[in-house]
């Protein structure tokens, strides 16, 4: 069923580990993700379920006893601060020192000499009393921390951030796929018409080619949501559009090299119809860039959906998405469970993307591997 070059470059990647793993894992990732998706629930959250965390607040009122004053040179006390009682049982006594007598039972007495004046300042001896004081507990708000039955938290809307985690990795997994492969078809066809006619052909394909390139992507995205609306089907009809471009450029090349070969030569002496040249003769053996071109196009598509679920012109709005809970961050940044759960399953997923992606490149890679000496 297979090439003997095709099984070689397979052993070839198996024995990659990091490579191999990871394509394990992402496949994993995938499956877990579209099943998880049909019994996970993204509805929000009723407050009556989370009233086992509201506690009261309970807070506590430390009563320190501390005064200071001055006494000036005729005895004469001003710039009183302190408890009343204190200033009572001193004012009471013709003399300062009768009043310390009394105090100095309760209170550590300090002494400083100015200018005029002389300052004095009573700390008590015993322990502050503490008063605690309770409040009843507050609403409970929204997002909500993590807690035992939502490890990962609510988000500003009362749903599960585990749940929108998986459905938007879902949702972005299957985006992805579809964007690469749809970007590496109409790549395919561009490349390949580009490369194997040539002459007037290429020209034309390569001028069309860079205005395309040079419509601003994002502009278009604006027009078309502000217009027809955001759903998942325009949002990837308009993005493979644009995706193409460094397919064809691949395709192109491949083309121009192989349209030489002898195989190509014998093909259209035999009388081979161009589609059969190009299908069957020349295709098969410009796969090279392709296959290893398509995990570094997933990852793209993954982290550009993100993007513009972050910028608000990606998926409609309440759709599951690690974007959309990144902007929600961005409002609240004190909510870090919207930041780091949402992040970590992006990091995981494109890592994993760009090791099985340098494992392909390596195994389909025909050139020897030399080092100098």
């Amino acid at each position: 069923m297979f090439s003997p070059l095709t099984k070689k470059r397979f052993r070839a990647f198996t024995r990659i580990k990091r490579a191999w793993y990871s394509l394990v894992g992402l496949a994993v990732i995938y499956v877990f993700c579209q099943v998880a998706s049909f019994f996970l629930s993204v509805e929000p959250v009723p407050a009556s379920d989370l009233e086992n965390y509201r506690t009261p607040v309970i807070e506590r009122l430390y009563d320190v006893r501390t005064a200071r004053f001055s006494v000036d040179s005729q005895g004469k006390i001003f710039g009183y601060e302190g408890p009343v009682d204190v200033r009572n049982a001193i004012m009471s006594k013709a003399k300062v020192d009768e009043a310390f007598e009394i105090l100095k039972g309760e209170f550590d007495i300090e002494k400083t000499q100015a200018e005029g004046h002389v300052r004095y300042f009573l700390k008590s001896k015993a322990a502050p009393a503490v008063t605690l004081v309770g409040y009843p507990p507050e609403e409970v708000s929204y997002p909500f921390a993590p807690c035992k039955e939502h490890l990962f938290g609510l988000d500003h809307g009362g749903r599960d951030v585990f749940a929108l985690v998986v459905r938007g990795m879902a949702i972005a997994l299957n985006f992805g796929v579809l964007l690469a492969f749809s970007g590496m078809f109409i790549g395919l066809v561009f490349g390949a018409v580009e490369g194997y006619f040539g002459g007037k052909t290429d020209i034309l394909c390569q001028r069309f080619t860079e205005i395309w390139s040079a419509i601003p992507f994002l502009y278009v995205m604006i027009f078309i949501g502000s217009t027809i609306g955001r759903s998942f089907a325009i949002l990837l009809a308009c993005y493979a559009i644009f995706n193409w471009i460094a397919v064809s450029y691949y395709v192109r090349a491949e083309f121009l090299r192989l349209r030489v070969r002898t195989f190509v030569e014998a093909a259209k002496c035999q009388g081979f119809s161009s589609a059969r040249i190009i299908f069957g003769h020349i295709l098969p053996n410009a796969l090279t860039p392709l296959i290893t071109l398509f995990p570094f196009l997933l990852m793209g598509a993954i982290g550009s959906l993100a993007v513009l679920d972050f910028l608000g012109f990606g998926l409609p709005p309440m759709t599951p998405s690690c974007g959309e809970l990144l902007r929600q961050a961005q409002a609240d940044p004190s909510s870090w469970w919207l930041i780091f759960f949402p992040a970590m399953a992006l990091f995981v997923v494109m890592l994993l993307t760009v090791l099985v992606g340098e494992g392909l490149r390596d195994a389909f890679d025909p050139r020897q591997k030399s080092k100098l000496q």
